[in-house]
């Protein structure tokens, strides 16, 4: 197995994910970064519900985030990120960051489109059409 695939991820929203203009700032931020080889990983597009609210998303490799995302103003009012394990068999861990608090979840595992009503939270991966939860239950 590819040492990459071990590393941890972060899917995270940024503050005004709807508006358009700071999306594409954030977007050449990360552009920036890769092209200035600080990026090491991918930056994958997700589309991510969390207690009822739809919004853009993105999962990178924690090492990225917390060097490249985590220093800017463009999460400085995100209630929390959500943290996935490289070994995806291990629960994921939601963090608050403004309270520097952190809740245990259950692993990541695909489900099927007509149970997301039964989640709090979910994940969307554009790239694969696929959609995710680390929530135990259904």
């Amino acid at each position: 197995m590819d040492s990459d695939m071990k590393l941890e991820r972060v899917i995270f929203s940024i503050d005004q994910p709807h508006d358009l203009h700071v999306q594409a700032k954030f977007l050449r931020h990360l552009d920036t970064a890769r092209a200035m080889d600080q990026l090491i990983g991918p930056v994958t597009l997700c589309i991510g519900s969390y207690q009822g609210v739809l919004e853009p998303s993105f999962m990178m490799y924690r090492s990225d985030f917390n060097k490249i995302v985590k220093p800017t103003e463009y999460i400085r009012n995100q209630e929390s990120i959500l943290t996935v394990p490289g070994d995806t068999r291990q629960p994921c861990t939601l963090e608050y960051l403004q309270e520097d608090h952190k809740v245990g979840l259950g692993p990541m595992r695909e489900v099927e489109e007509h149970h997301l009503p039964h989640y709090d939270g979910w994940t969307y991966i554009l790239q694969t059409g696929k959609y995710f939860t680390c929530e135990e239950g259904w």
